[in-house]
């Protein structure tokens, strides 16, 4: 009977140790998968950035060009070499989109009411504040390169309709093209200052939930680690295979036969 009595209480002690042992590691597993949802929000935030500030020493580059291609007679720069003078244009008014994952800002939206259960309401309005911004930067931005773009094609697939002796001049007789010209050096300031408002709602990140600035660089450098695969890419000149004429001829011929037979 006191054998009975002690293995119900060791059983039961078991069990609530195994229950504790559970909730604890549970604990911890939620704590390690909420620091690196931080991780996955703040890494995005800080590539998001290093993309702005990429396109903004592109535009720096193409604001040179077009100070100098603003201030030359377009007569005079067509009697430079068509291709030279076509590359130096394409160069000056050449815009990249802006193209981001957005894996880590659903990831985090997905998991917003754990944060908001830790009390974490600073972060979640400075990464809501961060992924908000940024999608309205890649709206402004892109919709603006989609204008100007749209408005190289339309030159380009109407020459007739446009002034000037090459298509890259009449792209630059153009009052709108050159007005966005004009805007270049703006435009870099703009980007410029986007990107360290990002890393400045970053270094606020860091202290609400404390993630240093090693951590966050470690993890963006695995991040954007490419995978280089030994396998080469397949050779597409493998695929093709001459068209036999002959046959195809003789398969028509066939197939008319038929039809003449039928009417």
């Amino acid at each position: 009977m006191e054998t009975d009595r002690y293995d119900y209480h060791r059983h039961h002690h078991f069990v609530g140790f195994t229950v504790w042992a559970s909730t604890l590691l549970d604990k911890r597993q939620r704590a390690k998968d909420r620091r690196l949802s931080a991780l996955m929000a703040m890494g995005n935030i800080d590539v998001f950035a290093s993309s702005l500030d990429q396109i903004a020493q592109r535009q720096k580059h193409a604001d040179t060009l077009c100070i100098w291609l603003l201030a030359c007679p377009i007569d005079e720069l067509e009697k430079m070499p068509k291709a030279k003078l076509s590359n130096l244009v394409s160069e000056a008014l050449s815009n990249s989109f802006i193209v981001y994952d957005k894996t880590a800002e659903k990831i985090f939206s997905n998991n917003i009411e754990t944060w908001k259960n830790m009390g974490n309401f600073q972060f979640i309005n400075n990464v809501g504040d961060c992924f908000n911004r940024m999608q309205n930067i890649e709206e402004y931005w892109n919709t603006m390169v989609k204008e100007n773009d749209d408005l190289i094609d339309k030159i380009t697939n109407n020459p007739d309709q446009y002034p000037g002796k090459f298509v890259c001049t009449k792209w630059l007789r153009n009052p709108g093209i050159r007005n966005n010209m004009k805007l270049h050096h703006s435009w870099v300031c703009w980007l410029s200052y986007q990107a360290e408002y990002m890393r400045y709602m970053n270094r606020q990140n860091m202290s609400v939930i404390n993630i240093s600035q090693e951590e966050l660089d470690e993890f963006v450098k695995k991040y954007k680690k490419e995978i280089v695969l030994e396998e080469k890419e397949p050779d597409q000149d493998k695929f093709y295979t001459p068209l036999n004429l002959i046959d195809s001829l003789a398969s028509l011929q066939a197939i008319q036969d038929q039809l003449d037979k039928a009417k």
